[in-house]
């Protein structure tokens, strides 16, 4: 069984191939260098660079795959959440193609697919419990198979990525801002500053506003001491509170719903303090299917989308 699925959800059109489970070809175009002078993705213009990127996509994966379209069974795109723009061209190549090889069609969530994105390599046991860190998502769910998916905490306000993307800029790093935060993080010290970490115990659901806020707070009174911003410092006491809400939070879910699997998916997923965390509380808690992404699939691919579809197939058989 062969399945083409597309991701087109942000400012990435990639297009996937996997045959019986095992991807044969995951190629993405990126437009991240697009965005940079924006300081954050346009979406008028992430559709428009989808429209010109279709068409070598499409060959280039059916090439590197050694497929004809002819060979495709079923064909999966990501339907939401996402830009709409982005979303509607993704739908309208799936659409297409399904149509001109007369095959079925399978629209996904997003999330679901980066959650899946994690087994590519490694399969769940269930259930599993999935930590999702994202530009727009922060949330924990529950998984008990390919069709099973139950949320039980969310974001409230800013995302994790969006909250990072969001200081980076005050800090003057650019856009994206997570990875260099993390990278600069290294080399501060965490304890150099106390930001809050979120005191809600009795909720799974994430809020970063505040954390967002006191960053900015910090940032713009030494601007106006005339004092030089330590960045790294900064980074690194960030970084430590941002992650540390993840880690209060996913501990609690761990010791109540005794998970099987426990993994991380979303781009904020390649972020080295949250990969530690995983690794650390599935250590501890003697969790043996623990394991995080590679992170060719941290950031949006079709090859999650893949995956999943693959996945919810097998299990309806």
């Amino acid at each position: 069984m062969k399945i083409l699925a597309i991701e087109s959800s942000c400012d990435e059109f990639s297009i996937s191939i996997i045959k019986d489970g095992t991807i044969l070809t995951n190629i993405i175009s990126s437009q991240i260098e697009q965005h940079v002078k924006f300081g954050g993705v346009v979406p008028e213009l992430a559709a428009r660079l989808h429209l010109e990127n279709i068409s070598w996509v499409i060959k280039s994966a059916l090439e590197s795959s050694n497929t004809k379209i002819e060979e495709i069974d079923h064909v999966a795109y990501t339907e939401k959440p996402g830009l709409i723009g982005s979303l509607i061209i993704g739908k309208l190549v799936a659409e297409t193609i399904a149509s001109y090889i007369d095959k079925p069609l399978m629209p996904l969530h997003h999330i679901e697919g980066h959650i899946y994105g994690a087994s590519i390599e490694n399969d769940f046991v269930y259930p599993v419990l999935a930590m999702v860190v994202s530009g727009g998502h922060t949330q924990i769910e529950i998984v008990n198979s390919p069709n099973g998916f139950e949320v039980i905490g969310a974001t409230l306000d800013d995302a994790i990525g969006e909250c990072y993307d969001k200081v980076a800029r005050v800090m003057g790093l650019g856009y994206p801002g997570g990875p260099k935060i993390d990278k600069l993080a290294q080399k501060g010290n965490k304890e150099a500053f106390i930001f809050p970490i979120s005191k809600n115990d009795d909720s799974y659901d994430f809020s970063y506003s505040g954390l967002k806020t006191a960053v900015i707070n910090i940032i713009h009174n030494l601007t106006q001491k005339g004092e030089e911003i330590p960045v790294a410092d900064i980074a690194a006491s960030f970084q430590y509170a941002a992650t540390k809400i993840v880690e209060k939070k996913l501990e609690k879910a761990i010791i109540q719903f005794k998970p099987k699997t426990l993994t991380v998916a979303g781009g904020v997923s390649a972020n080295s303090e949250i990969r530690n965390i995983i690794i650390s509380l599935g250590k501890k808690y003697n969790i043996t299917n623990t394991f995080v992404p590679k992170m060719e699939y941290c950031t949006d691919n079709a090859a999650m989308i893949a995956k999943l579809a693959y996945e919810k197939l097998k299990s309806s058989n």
